[in-house]
C-alpha cells in the first residue's frame, strides 16, 4: 500500500525538520514511512528516560528541597503520558539511521 500525497507532503515536512534541506530531493515512499516510525520509537525511548533527569539545581538551593520537588517534577512529567519527544532524544535516533533513510531515499 503506498502513501498518498499529503502523508508524503506531511512526512517530507517532518523529516525535513530532522535532516534538514537535503529531504526535498528524497522520495517519500512507505520504507520512508517505516523508517520514519522506527525513528520515532527510538527517539520515545529516549525521551523517556530524559524524563527521569534531574533538572539543574539552582545556585544556593537547599539541596534536600531542591530533589524532594525535582522527585515530585519527576513523578508528574511521567504521569502527564504526553506524546511529546526531546529533540536530543529526536536528533540522535536521526543521526543514527541516517544511511538508512538515504538508502531508502535512493531505493535501496
Amino acid at each position: 500500500m503506498s502513501i498518498d500525497i499529503t502523508e508524503q507532503h506531511n512526512l517530507k515536512f517532518f523529516l525535513s525538520g530532522v535532516f534538514g534541506p537535503q529531504v526535498q530531493s528524497w522520495a517519500m515512499n512507505e520504507k520512508m514511512f517505516t523508517l520514519t516510525y522506527k525513528l520515532l520509537t527510538e527517539s520515545a525511548k529516549c525521551s523517556n528516560l530524559m524524563d527521569l533527569v534531574p533538572r539543574p539545581m539552582p545556585l544556593g538551593a537547599n539541596p534536600i528541597g531542591y530533589l524532594t520537588k525535582q522527585a515530585r517534577g519527576i513523578f508528574l512529567r511521567k504521569l502527564k503520558d504526553n506524546k511529546q519527544h526531546y529533540i536530543v532524544c529526536v536528533k540522535t535516533s536521526a543521526v543514527r539511521m541516517k544511511t538508512k533513510f538515504l538508502m531508502a531515499a535512493s531505493g535501496i
